[in-house]
């Protein structure tokens, strides 16, 4: 054995192999790091590795068969007595080193590699979450079958319907009705549906109304096997009873289906008629279809008005004419004609928790009412009730995402940023396409200074068609240096539509601590005529961090980083007293840039 690994190192084979080792790997980093840059084909670095390894048997021959002499390539001889195993120089050293050093590193990498570690990678996280759970599941909109097609509202509604109901089963994934409802006229198939929507189940089905009667099919896929698990059809007189009726069979007849091939177990579901009354519910449903949207807001007020002028103890069509008649103003449209649209709002409230108590919507109506007149119109209040009634609808509900939208507007508005951002998370997660919600969450990373996040969620926002382009966030445009979406935004008709200044409005940004008072009077005496509506909201949004400070508030502007100047003011150390921020800090805790001052009084930075 000794002579052969004395012969090995004579004819060189031991230094010819590490040399082939060191260029090989070199070889293969070269391949892997350019491939893509140089158009490679994805199987260029496997077909490298392959002829690298071939080549290695044929380069090791050739080093003991032959040797590089003066003259070039020639046969080895063969040992004698005088010849000597050459002894190891620096060469040799360095390629012994440069072999260590390759070896390292090509270990490190094996190691390394996602999917080959025994401890979780970020990369093995997101394919495991690209995986959908055996017990998610999601409503998609049932078809409309009515013959004249007009009927969509109301094939939506039965859906969504069933959705709140699944949504109470404990164990059970349901898909947000936005996300669903997506894919309402999609031709793609039900396991491509399932796959983008990440859910093993999906139930889908249709209406067909005609006359006094009702046909509605429903069919539950395993999306992973394309097989149906349940497929029923019900034909019905039209009336709300049997409405409600199917509702509940098909709920029942799902959990039922699904407690067959999963870990599900769910009692039987009750589901408590709304109404008796048939065209009220149509209405309703009507109505709840242009809310979902916001859109003709006050069409849909008109149809609740009819809903319970037909059925007076209608608590569901109180609830939602309640929610409509707070955000309508917020949303452009105007006040209901010859009413206090605030006390509407409130009477509205008080008749559907008359008839509910518990009605969560309701109590987050009252709640985000009280919020807006303390806010907006600077009306004494109590934000500690407040965000007692918010908190209680939220458990009476957990499933509504209005709620947790208007829970985290309550607590952006007293400084709790880590809890709004959970509230604005939670809304995302039940209603992905909500966009009030998504825009909520994104100024709030930006409220927290973590603007790269909050850029990135805007431009997100943006491509996926949630985000209003009416409200912008300046502050997070300027410090990114997007210059002509500031500039382009700050023309906006709600903002400052015509101004000759608004390149110094931008430059202003960049040193809010600058005395910018002239500049601020000037955009002030150039703003459109108004009330404090909305459009008199999205100019706050652009002059606060110059110093304006009569304009309405929205919640997370008051503590931005560049507003420090606004909380220096009278006018915002007024709000804090008179909404009941002040006690509820001295209770509950000060924000991080807040602190009291003696015993009634305070500073934030």
């Amino acid at each position: 054995m000794l002579d052969l690994l004395a012969e090995l190192r004579r004819r060189s084979v031991f230094r010819v192999a590490a040399a082939y080792l060191v260029v090989a790997w070199l070889i293969m980093q070269i391949v892997a790091t350019i491939g893509g840059a140089a158009g490679l084909p994805g199987w260029a670095d496997s077909l490298a590795l392959v002829l690298l390894l071939a080549g290695f048997p044929v380069i090791l021959f050739i080093a003991w068969a032959f040797e590089l002499s003066p003259d070039g390539l020639k046969r080895t001889g063969s040992a004698d007595e005088a010849s000597q195993v050459p002894a190891a120089g620096m060469p040799d050293y360095a390629l012994i080193g440069a072999l260590v050093i390759v070896a390292v590193i090509a270990g490190s990498q094996m190691l390394t590699r996602p999917g080959q570690s025994e401890m979780p990678t970020a990369d093995a996280g997101a394919i495991a979450d690209d995986i959908p759970s055996d017990n998610s599941i999601a409503v998609l909109p049932f078809l409309d079958l009515s013959p004249a097609g007009d009927q969509q509202y109301f094939s939506d509604g039965i859906s969504e319907e069933i959705l709140n109901v699944l949504v109470r089963i404990e164990g059970l994934d349901v898909t947000s009705r936005t996300s669903a409802f997506q894919y309402r006229s999609d031709t793609m198939g039900v396991p491509e549906i399932a796959e983008r929507l990440r859910v093993r189940h999906v139930l889908e089905g249709s209406v067909r109304r005609s006359g006094n009667t009702i046909r509605i099919t429903a069919q539950l896929i395993d999306a992973r096997t394309d097989v149906h698990l349940w497929s029923q059809t019900y034909d019905q007189s039209l009336t709300a009873e049997n409405l409600f009726a199917i509702q509940d069979e098909i709920a029942n007849a799902i959990v039922r289906a699904l407690s067959e091939v999963l870990d599900i177990q769910a009692p039987e579901i009750a589901v408590a008629p709304l109404t008796d009354n048939v065209d009220a519910y149509d209405l309703y449903l009507q109505a709840r279809d242009l809310f979902h949207r916001r859109t003709d807001l006050d069409v849909a007020a008109d149809l609740l008005a009819q809903a319970v002028g037909q059925s007076p103890d209608f608590t569901a069509a109180w609830a939602l004419r309640a929610a409509i008649s707070n955000v309508r103003e917020s949303h452009g449209y105007s006040p209901e004609a010859g009413v206090d649209q605030a006390a509407l709002t409130e009477s509205y409230a008080r008749q559907t928790l008359a008839l509910d108590p518990d009605n969560a919507l309701a109590i987050a109506v009252r709640a985000s009412h009280q919020s807006q007149r303390m806010i907006f119109q600077r009306e004494p209040g109590d934000i500690g009730s407040v965000l007692t009634d918010l908190n209680r609808a939220a458990a009476l509900n957990p499933h509504d995402a209005t709620i947790q939208n208007w829970l985290g507007m309550g607590r952006l508005f007293i400084g709790d940023l880590d809890g709004a951002l959970s509230s604005f998370q939670t809304c995302v997660q039940i209603e992905a396409r909500y966009g009030a919600c998504a825009e909520n969450y994104y100024d709030t990373l930006a409220v927290m200074g973590r603007t790269d996040e909050a850029l990135a969620a805007m431009e997100a926002n943006l491509a996926n068609g949630l985000s209003n382009p009416n409200w912008i966030n300046f502050a997070v445009l300027a410090e990114k240096d997007e210059r002509l979406a500031f500039l382009i935004s700050a023309n906006h008709p709600w903002v400052l539509p015509g101004f000759q200044r608004v390149g110094d409005i931008y430059d202003a940004y960049q040193t809010p601590d600058a005395d910018h008072s002239e500049l601020l009077r000037e955009a002030l005496d150039h703003m459109p005529p108004g009330d404090r509506d909305h459009p008199a909201l999205m100019l706050s949004l652009l002059l606060m961090p110059l110093g304006a400070e009569d304009l309405p508030v929205w919640p997370g502007s008051i503590w931005q980083p560049i507003a420090s100047r606004y909380r220096q003011t009278p006018t915002f150390h007024q709000l804090i007293r008179s909404s009941g921020t002040l006690d509820y800090w001295r209770e509950h805790g000060f924000p991080d840039i807040c602190r009291p001052v003696g015993a009634d009084d305070f500073t934030c930075d």
